[in-house]
């Protein structure tokens, strides 16, 4: 059975991949020098979560996210480490921010190739229509539309269910699924 979600883990998050993946490939591959852009992991064990500037500020307390403003903030804050990742071509920032070794592996495999308008940012990650379809203390699962165009041009916004679990004192992202009637409460209950 662990072996089944295993493999349903690794194929949504490769969908998840392939739906974040660059439409075109006439672009220049993205500028690998530092950008200057501050490095946040996102390590809410708190129920109030404040970003400014790319710092995050956390209030001692649960870890139970309760509204959708602050799902929406810890998933801008992963897929940001996760592009960040991509531009600077850092296996280490992502793995701050994605759970799977496979998914660091997939995208390590892929640098220099996505394209890149300008370097990532965090309020430029716009994220809409957001319900959270779960929360516990160990899982979000979040429906929302996903919007990078404005670092990655040939990107076009993309619906899905992000599936965050607990890890190590903070949250990371586990899958990404494309429709709301797959199989992701499987990955809210599957052993880390």
């Amino acid at each position: 059975m662990r072996r089944i979600v295993g493999v349903l883990i690794a194929i949504a998050l490769g969908i998840g991949v392939f739906v974040l993946w660059p439409r075109s490939t006439d672009d220049a591959p993205p500028n690998t020098e530092a950008s200057g852009t501050s490095t946040t992991t996102t390590t809410t064990e708190a129920t109030t979560t404040s970003t400014t500037d790319g710092t995050t500020t956390t209030t001692e307390g649960s870890h139970v996210v309760e509204t959708v403003e602050e799902a929406e903030g810890i998933l801008r804050e992963l897929w940001f480490g996760w592009f960040e990742g991509i531009y600077n071509q850092d296996e280490e920032r992502i793995r701050e921010v994605v759970i799977l070794e496979e998914t660091v592996e997939t995208a390590a495999q892929n640098f220099g190739q996505m394209e890149f308008a300008r370097a990532p940012a965090l309020d430029l990650i716009d994220i809409s229509g957001a319900e959270l379809l779960m929360t516990t203390d160990e899982c979000i699962a979040v429906w929302a539309e996903l919007d990078v165009s404005e670092f990655r041009s040939s990107a076009q916004g993309s619906s899905g269910v992000y599936v965050l679990r607990w890890n190590e004192d903070h949250w990371e992202l586990l899958s990404v699924w494309t429709s709301r009637n797959d199989i992701w409460e499987a990955d809210c209950e599957s052993l880390l």
